[in-house]
Order: C-alpha cells, then sequence, then structure tokens
C-alpha cells in the first residue's frame, strides 16, 4: 500500500485534502477498505486455504446487494437473484470446491472469522467509497487512501519484516514479485475497481468482479502448469454467464443508471 500510494502521488499529484471530515473518511477506509481487506483475506489463507479464503470473500456480493436493494440504488427482481445465485455456484465450482476427490472447503474458527471479516471490509470499502469517487475520483482516492494505510501500518509491517532475510540469489526475483504486486495486485486492481463504481452500482461492479478466479486459474495454468478439471471449467463458464446476464440487463432494473441517463 505504501509503495503504491507514493507511485500514484508521483504520478498523478493529486490535490491535498484539507477538510478534516473528508480526511477521516479516508483514513477509515484506508484502514477498514484497503488494508482490512488484504490482511484479514490474508489471514483466512493462512488459517484454512485459499479455495475458502475465495468462497468467503464472495460474501461481499450478497451484503452490497442486499444493502444496494433496501437503499433502492438496485431494483431488486428475480433475474437478480439468479444472477447472484449463477455467480456463486460458479464461483464454489471454479475454486474447486468439489473437484478431486471431493468438497474440499476447509473451515475453522478463526478462519472462518477472517473470512468473515475479509468480506464485511471488500462490502464496506465498496459502498463507503463511491461518495468520494464521485467527488475526487478512484485514483485520488487511492493515494491519499494507500498512503495513509501505509503510514498507519507501517509499525506493523516493520515487524513482520524484521524476522525475515531475503535469499540474496532470489533477491531479484522477489523484487519483480513485489513490484508486479504492487502494479497489478494493488494500483490496477483497486483503481480499476473504484473507477466502476463511478457509472454502477456496487452490486454490478462486484458481479464482474467475480471473473477474479478465471483471471487466477488462467494465470496458474500459464504460470504454474495448474490443468483445470471438466467442472472447474464448468464453474467458470456459469461465472461468465453471470457476467453476461449483468452486461444485458435491462434498463429498469438499474435504478442508477436510469437516472443518470435522465440528467
Amino acid at each position: 500500500m505504501t509503495i503504491s500510494g507514493l507511485v500514484l502521488l508521483a504520478i498523478l499529484r493529486p490535490t491535498v485534502p484539507r477538510s478534516r471530515s473528508l480526511i477521516i473518511r479516508l483514513l477509515v477506509i484506508a484502514l477498514l477498505g484497503f488494508f482490512g481487506n488484504q490482511v484479514t483475506y490474508l489471514l483466512a489463507i493462512q488459517y484454512t486455504n485459499a479455495p475458502t479464503a475465495t468462497l468467503l470473500q464472495f460474501l461481499f456480493l450478497p451484503m452490497i446487494a442486499t444493502y444496494e436493494a433496501l437503499t433502492g440504488t438496485l431494483r431488486w427482481s428475480k433475474r437478480w437473484s439468479a444472477i447472484l445465485g449463477f455467480a456463486a455456484i460458479g464461483t464454489l465450482l471454479l475454486i474447486g470446491a468439489f473437484s478431486g476427490a471431493g468438497f474440499k472447503i476447509l473451515i475453522t474458527p478463526i478462519g472462518l472469522l477472517c473470512g468473515v471479516l475479509t468480506a464485511v471490509c471488500a462490502a464496506y470499502y465498496s459502498l463507503a467509497s463511491r461518495r468520494i469517487v464521485k467527488e475526487k475520483g478512484a485514483w485520488w482516492l487511492l493515494t491519499w487512501g494507500f498512503i495513509m494505510g501505509g503510514i498507519v501500518t507501517a509499525p506493523f509491517g516493520w515487524l513482520s519484516m524484521s524476522s525475515y532475510t531475503a535469499p540474496v540469489n532470489s533477491l531479484i526475483s522477489i523484487l519483480a514479485l513485489v513490484s508486479f504486486v504492487t502494479v497489478f495486485g494493488t494500483i490496477l486492481a483497486f483503481g480499476l475497481y473504484l473507477s466502476g463504481l463511478r457509472h454502477l452500482p456496487a452490486t454490478e461492479i462486484g458481479v464482474v468482479a467475480s471473473l477474479e478466479p478465471i483471471a487466477a486459474s488462467v494465470a496458474a495454468y500459464i504460470f504454474l502448469g495448474n490443468v483445470l478439471d471438466p467442472l472447474q471449467y464448468f464453474g467458470g463458464g456459469i461465472i461468465v454467464l453471470a457476467v453476461i446476464l449483468t452486461a444485458s440487463k435491462p434498463q429498469e432494473n438499474s435504478v442508477t443508471s436510469r437516472i443518470s441517463k435522465q440528467s
């Protein structure tokens, strides 16, 4: 987060937040949203496994869908129930929960807690960021949010790194991986996701974001040689179907899009 924030600061040179209320909102989003989401997700992997953490993180989608339905941002329908159902089933199949030797979801009390917190953090920054994104822009929010989150959590990072010794012969590889995660896994991932909130409800962006497991599977095949089984391919297809249904939604299903077109 710190490196990403400094990179964006050097490139974009955004205006400095001066309002006290805005600074407080930024700080809360940085800690509970950006930092909280990443740390709880990694902890969920540590105490369960990657498929379980991915599935629990997906709970953010029904959370924001429920909120937007209750607040009128999204007009609920049977079609939306089907879309969320397809996305959930597709994710469950794609992450390999039912492939190979059987059900692979591993649940531990602390892992379950971390996974649910991951979903809560993702839902929070998706909803809480919209106002700032529309006022200041996604990249402005990311720049200062990453910097604030990085500064506040720096002591924990230094404490963790103090017990780590990087192998000399792998130093270049480590720096390359950190750079990759900084650019693609942090700056672009969060930036493009939040940019979508300027134009669409968070629920629609969340459904499209469910393509993430597909991208991970493709990367695992290219770089690690991991081959999916037929059931996982089927799950990926269901996720694509959910995204297509979202993209081809009738105009009346989205209150936000209708209002924006009228204005």
